[in-house]
């Protein structure tokens, strides 16, 4: 067989239409990889960005819910020392020990003339309170006033009976009464607030 130039031309246009059809599809499908591969890489990052701000969504939610709790923890105290004060006045005025009635008189004293405010140490903590709270507040002090007024009259009511004897004034249960379930209005609207039931 004999080598011809025309048949060595044709192999070589050939085998080089080949080379050149090969070098751009493989062009072509670089392309087309570099292509997907940046979708990917994009839609990788997407959902890091995704995840990552859930997870910081959930690091803020948790440490507002932990600022909350420490708010109304604030606000737990403040009503546990005001129940305190509550009880003992009451506790005062079921008793004919003198001692305890002058103190109580002293505590009912100064009630009137500012007791039932939010401490100057809760004050900042009671700006995250929510208004129903305020509210419950500002009802639970004016039911508070009601009975600090009942028991300042009985305190300052001669009761000169034995020490076997019970005082006979009962004006001031209702006061107290009424002052001890407002503040558990206080405590319940605080629990609803943290989601606690």
């Amino acid at each position: 067989m004999a080598f011809d130039v025309q048949t060595a031309v044709v192999v070589a246009l050939l085998l080089s239409s080949g080379i050149a059809l090969g070098v751009l599809v493989s062009r072509w499908r670089s392309r087309q990889d570099v292509a997907v591969l940046e979708r990917q890489i994009t839609v990788h990052m997407e959902l890091s960005g995704r995840q990552h701000q859930a997870f910081l969504d959930a690091v803020r939610e948790q440490d507002g819910r932990r600022d909350l709790r420490e708010v109304y923890d604030d606000l737990a105290r403040w009503a546990h020392v005001l129940e305190r004060t509550v009880e003992e006045v009451w506790s005062a005025c079921q008793t004919a020990d003198e001692q305890l009635r002058k103190r109580a008189l002293v505590t009912v004293e100064d009630w009137v003339w500012g007791g039932g405010q939010v401490p100057a140490e809760h004050v900042a903590a009671s700006l995250c309170w929510s208004g129903d709270v305020h509210r419950r507040v500002r009802e639970f002090r004016a039911t508070s006033f009601d009975f600090m007024f009942a028991a300042r009259t009985v305190l300052k009511h001669d009761q000169r009976v034995g020490l076997d004897s019970k005082p006979r004034d009962t004006s001031a249960r209702e006061p107290y009464l009424a002052t001890l379930a407002a503040l558990d209005e206080v405590r319940a609207c605080a629990r609803v607030e943290l989601g606690v039931s």
